[in-house]
């Protein structure tokens, strides 16, 4: 059916949350009658009380239902980060409908692939845009008025019955076929981390910046994780959050809880690791954490507890999460990524199928109430990545993420690569994990990343390593042909960088994810430098 998606077919367990707590609208509707006046949205200095934001929720829900919005429809929204955008957001959701937004600054003819792709009823914008005025498809113009003006006058929406496992969002991931994946997350798959036993950091009187793009699944993490738990969302206008930007916001607008993809991080620690005081609780993840800036942070703020977070967005958000002290920081392998979030369970697999022991790596497979019910349009890619595994005596629904990992005695889980990154080089199965370790050990490589070297044909030629120096030691800033050296000395031939070059900094994506794209293209404008790989051998 035209704009539509099937309803979701796994309900989850009720657990020891009311069923409208796992339900996004209904959890916000709650602190509306609880709380009223409490600060649900701050943008430019200026609140937005639960109550407005209900009720401008309201009013959207409403006008929508008026042009045909129902139970079950997927509304691409192209709007950039406003109060508006969360209120149409959960106008949206409280039709029944689920939402899925589109960065406008995407290629058009990405934007427009996607469109064919959902075939939605209509697409919201912005009132007065250039895809208001001139877009041969159905819109709903979204008007340029204050939340309180739309909340004015709103009446309460029709309820329509939604269940936690109902579809609330669609986020579009990179495919290996170039056609992007929609991952199909259901309520309970973002609720089932804020409220009574949830992630700390949340809930009122907590405070947490708004930053990420909408089309990633951590913009959830940064609206709905305080809107559910009533905290509230700082809705900001960069992309990307500064130093002097934090400190502005915890000094002026009581900011308690972060979010930063390490990149982020990393960047942030490096040009002013003070800018982090006054943080109650500090999340970074979404790429392996660098071990140096994580000591640099804990050395400056001891006392502020830091979690790095793991998860695919086929279960959204988080899987797993580990409060990092600094012995972690020690740990050969790389830091923890900690122990399962509530609802979620994570099973590693050996190549046999077997449940692999502590010590051992295996693939890792979750299971619970934040897996996605699937890709958006796609049974079969659904059927491959979503399977039924025996855990525990019985057959439960799994995601396979293509990562590997292993539990140590304590049964907190550690991540070892990727799968599929794993490369074949004359031969030889290479990690570049292993690369990146060896040149962490050269003195003044501060951080480093290692990408595949492709000929015409797909097939790996060689490894590229890409680093950044220390800073402040440019008279000991080593070479790329001196580093290239030393890696000869600690690794097989086969595993020693044919190109070697120092960055100012790497790459970020939309998301502030490295971007390996950009790398890979980069590889392959640089000559190779100084000694060429000697043959195939230990």
């Amino acid at each position: 059916m035209v704009g539509r998606m099937r309803r979701g077919a796994h309900p989850c367990k009720a657990g020891t949350r009311a069923m409208s707590d796992r339900v996004i609208h209904e959890a916000v509707a709650r602190h509306a009658v609880e709380r009223p006046y409490a600060p649900a949205l701050v943008y430019r200095g200026r609140p937005v009380s639960f109550r407005t934001l209900d009720a401008a929720a309201d009013a959207f829900a409403t006008r929508l239902a008026a042009q045909g919005v129902t139970r079950g429809d997927l509304i691409p929204v192209l709007m950039f980060r406003t109060p508006q955008t969360v209120a149409l957001q959960l106008g949206i959701l409280k039709c029944g409908a689920a939402y899925t937004s589109l960065d406008r600054r995407w290629p058009r003819d990405r934007i427009e692939k996607l469109l064919r792709w959902i075939r939605p009823r209509l697409s919201a914008v912005p009132a007065g845009s250039a895809e208001a005025e001139a877009w041969n498809r159905p819109v709903f113009a979204v008007p340029d008025e204050d939340l309180h003006e739309v909340a004015a006058g709103a009446r309460k929406s029709v309820a329509v019955p939604v269940a936690p496992h109902d579809p609330a969002t669609v986020f579009f991931t990179s495919g290996t076929t170039g056609v992007p994946k929609g991952v199909v997350a259901p309520h309970a798959a973002v609720t089932r981390l804020f409220g009574h036993g949830g992630l700390p950091g949340f809930g009122p009187g907590h405070v947490m910046p708004q930053a990420a793009s909408p089309a990633w699944d951590m913009y959830a993490f940064e609206v709905w994780g305080p809107l559910t738990s009533g905290a509230t969302s700082v809705v900001t206008d960069s992309d990307y959050l500064l130093p002097d930007d934090l400190r502005r916001a915890v000094g002026e607008l009581g900011v308690t809880t972060l979010f930063l993809t390490t990149s982020l991080f990393n960047l942030m620690v490096d040009e002013d690791p003070g800018c982090f005081a006054g943080l109650g609780h500090v999340y970074i993840g979404g790429e392996k954490l660098s071990p140096r800036h994580v000591a640099t942070f804990l050395r400056h703020h001891p006392r502020t507890p830091l979690f790095n977070g793991y998860g695919p967005a086929e279960n959204t958000m988080f899987t797993t999460v580990h409060r990092i002290r600094p012995e972690d920081c020690l740990i050969p392998g790389g830091i923890p990524v900690g122990t399962a979030v509530p609802g979620t369970e994570v099973v590693l697999l050996g190549r046999d199928g077997n449940r692999c022991p502590p010590g051992t790596v295996g693939e890792i497979w979750i299971t619970g109430q934040g897996l996605a019910t699937g890709y958006l349009h796609d049974p079969e890619h659904t059927r491959q990545q979503f399977r039924m595994i025996g855990v525990n005596g019985q057959l439960v629904r799994a995601y396979r993420t293509g990562d590997l990992g292993l539990t140590d005695e304590h049964g907190t889980l550690h991540f070892r690569g990727r799968a599929d990154r794993q490369l074949k080089i004359r031969g030889h199965r290479v990690e570049p994990g292993e690369v990146e370790n060896a040149a962490f050990d050269v003195p003044g490589v501060h951080n480093c990343v290692v990408v595949p070297i492709d000929d015409q044909d797909g097939t790996v030629t060689g490894l590229a390593l890409f680093y950044l120096c220390e800073e402040g030691n440019a008279t000991d800033e080593p070479d790329p042909r001196g580093v290239q050296e030393h890696l000869a000395r600690t690794l097989p031939s086969y595993l020693v960088p044919a190109v070697v070059r120092v960055l100012d900094c790497f790459p970020l994506t939309a998301n502030g994810k490295l971007d390996r794209v950009v790398l890979g293209r980069l590889a392959h404008r640089f000559p190779p430098t100084g000694r060429r790989p000697g043959p195939a051998g230990p």
